[in-house]
């Protein structure tokens, strides 16, 4: 799926795409419960926010919004449910650690695209596939989360590097942890008025906004069925669910939960 469209407020080519509608199938066939309802909800505020774009700038970027803090809801209900104790620590009602898990996906997705991965879907097999250039050649892959790793051992569970990339973006901890409030707190700001006067957003920068929370929202979903279809705890979902943690262990005056490394623990 490309990333590419016009600066018209209109995310409808994604939600048309094959790839949506694959997301849309099975995860009413894999998801349950939680994960399930936020993942329809998530889907239904996008169509919200495409239908509503034209009529008011400001209510479609609600939409979009409210269909990302839906998707993180869909991925973290389904590693709580799929054998991840570490995804117990994100409070679903915070929006600053929703705010953590949606910068974490995002910085993800920004490094996948930066090194030229793209999704297809193989009709053949109803299946999504990771295609990687190298070179002058074109790799597949089945697409799923364990081809993913922050560790030069695929198979080490520990958080550190993967912290410590997604902090870098930011120059300090303090920093990280500001812009994440900021993050979870621009929504606000862009709906209501203030002293500074009544808010608005051209459709220019709603169409970013929304290309942009309509890949993310998406790629939680996509998300959230992988976990589910694990036959085992997969080391780059631990990785991220303890930096996520590790993140959020700063807004809080206790620890986050079962994210110690062994080193951690033996102190």
């Amino acid at each position: 799926m490309s990333r590419k469209m016009s600066t018209k407020p209109s995310i409808r080519p994604i939600l048309e795409h094959e790839i949506a509608h694959w997301l849309q199938r099975r995860a009413a066939a894999d998801l349950k419960g939680r994960a399930l309802a936020c993942a329809v909800n998530a889907r239904n505020f996008l169509v919200r926010a495409e239908k509503i774009a034209k009529d008011s700038t400001i209510v479609s970027y609600f939409c979009a919004t409210h269909a990302t803090e839906e998707a993180v809801a869909a991925f973290v209900s389904a590693c709580k449910s799929s054998g991840y104790p570490e995804a117990t620590a994100i409070n679903l009602h915070d929006h600053k650690e929703k705010a953590t898990v949606s910068a974490f996906a995002q910085f993800i997705s920004g490094h996948l695209h930066d090194a030229g991965l793209s999704v297809a879907h193989e009709s053949a097999e109803d299946a999504l596939v990771a295609r990687l250039h190298n070179g002058d050649a074109v790799r597949y892959y089945p697409l799923g989360l364990h081809l993913f790793t922050f560790n030069e051992d695929s198979q080490n569970e520990t958080h550190i590097d993967a912290f410590e990339g997604f902090s870098a973006l930011f120059g300090s901890p303090e920093d990280m942890r500001r812009q994440i409030v900021n993050r979870s707190t621009f929504r606000d700001k862009a709906l209501y008025a203030s002293k500074g006067g009544a808010p608005a957003m051209s459709e220019d920068i709603l169409a970013l906004q929304l290309q942009d929370h309509a890949f993310l929202t998406l790629g939680l979903i996509w998300a959230a069925i992988d976990v589910v279809n694990h036959r085992q705890r997969e080391p780059f979902v631990i990785q991220v669910l303890c930096a996520i943690n590790e993140v959020n262990a700063g807004f809080k005056s206790k620890p986050p939960g079962p994210c110690m490394d062994e080193e951690d623990k033996s102190h």
